[in-house]
């Protein structure tokens, strides 16, 4: 059966290549998308840093699975959402996470 939300919404585990010295250390985290339709996708500039900082607030529905440096959980907010977004590898992340998520492939497809 095929169900349709009227605000749908999806949760998967991103991994993110944290760069350290003379390599890369993998963290995975959750988060929980809102679904965005193609026509409102058009209306972001994925091109600029600005368009695609946009984009990624709309898609974000909430984090989970993050810790700060003591290793205590961090809740999810607002404040919360826009740190990951200053961090390249936490932007990469959570965007490849949304279009793999939304565009997968059955497999032999």
């Amino acid at each position: 059966m095929f169900i349709v939300a009227d605000n749908p919404t999806f949760k998967h585990t991103v991994t993110a290549m944290v760069p350290i010295d003379g390599g890369y250390r993998e963290e995975t985290f959750d988060v929980t998308y809102n679904v965005i339709v193609p026509d409102e996708i058009d209306e972001f500039d994925l091109g600029t840093v600005a368009g695609s900082t946009d984009f990624l607030r709309r898609a974000i529905h909430r984090l989970d699975d993050i810790a700060g440096a003591d290793k205590k959980p961090i809740p999810f907010s607002i404040e919360l959402r826009d740190r990951l977004l200053t961090l390249p590898w936490a932007r990469r992340a959570i965007s490849n996470g949304y279009f793999e998520a939304i565009n997968k492939a059955r497999p032999g497809n």
